[in-house]
């Protein structure tokens, strides 16, 4: 049978920072100053962040600091700087077909497991994101890995329909993060007429950033998860208050994805957006 190498996406490391910084909601300078912080040196400059986001210089020393600012694990970092092993597909399957090593177990939570998760997404295999919830961090890096290819990125959008809830909410927390408004609005359009889905997003929303008014308003504008946004609101829900109004009708005029606008407006008016 013949085969068909197909390597899995390089995702460069300065990009990989600027969004992790953004989810985290620091600016340039803000990461700057934590990193020098954490070394105990003052070398560390905005300007020296932004030529390591624009890839115009490598941070490798400061790996481990960048990553405790950041507040994830060092290996996220390290993978963004490796290219990640080819893979074979079978070329006559008409399917990405099996995947070698075939069908991954690692646990979810493990952040060098990211790519390796691509590629079982890759080849259509569903275990690894079919076991355990994925994390935030988790969930940025595949997203990474995996915008660079269409076929893994409408694979995902169909797993939003199908499998156990724990396969959908991954999915769906993955394409959440992606850079296209399209795929974007499939996921948190998901939140809404899913339960399942909903219900298991919320609470790793609730876990990650905490169930305070001021902690879900800052949620509501984190620029690298969508589904975040969108369960941010629906939790503030709980936390009638003029200051809770103010930062959902402020959330409204900046929201991007067409889904989400629907919903805080809804909350706004008093009407629950998924009935």
């Amino acid at each position: 049978m013949r085969h068909l190498a197909r390597t899995i996406v390089f995702v460069a490391i300065g990009p990989l920072i600027k969004d992790l910084r953004e989810a985290a909601g620091l600016s340039q300078a803000e990461l700057a100053r934590l990193c020098c912080d954490i070394s105990g040196r003052t070398t560390v400059t905005r300007e020296m962040v932004s030529r390591w986001e624009n890839g115009k210089r490598q941070p490798t020393f400061w790996l481990p600091h960048i990553a405790r600012a950041l507040d994830v694990d060092v290996r996220v970092l390290e993978l963004g700087q490796a290219r990640r092993r080819a893979f074979v597909l079978p070329a006559l399957s008409g399917s990405f077909g099996a995947l070698s090593p075939p069908n991954l177990r690692l646990p979810a939570h493990s952040h060098d497991s990211a790519a390796e998760i691509v590629s079982a997404i890759a080849a259509g295999d569903t275990g690894p994101l079919a076991t355990v919830q994925t994390s935030h961090e988790t969930d940025l890096l595949i997203s990474h890995f995996a915008s660079g290819d269409a076929a893994t990125s409408r694979r995902l959008v169909r797993w939003l329909e199908e499998g156990p809830a724990v396969l959908r909410v991954n999915a769906c927390g993955i394409v959440a993060k992606s850079a296209r408004p399209e795929l974007v609005d499939s996921a948190t359009h998901a939140l809404r007429r899913d339960h399942e889905i909903r219900d298991l997003y919320l609470r790793a929303v609730g876990n990650r950033v905490g169930t305070s008014p001021q902690a879900l308003i800052k949620e509501l504008y984190n620029p690298r998860d969508a589904g975040a946004r969108w369960c941010s609101a629906m939790l503030l829900r709980d936390h009638p208050d003029e200051s809770t109004t103010s930062a959902l009708r402020a959330a409204l005029r900046s929201e991007p994805i067409s889904e989400n606008i629907r919903t805080i407006g809804m909350i706004l008016s008093g009407v629950d957006p998924c009935i």
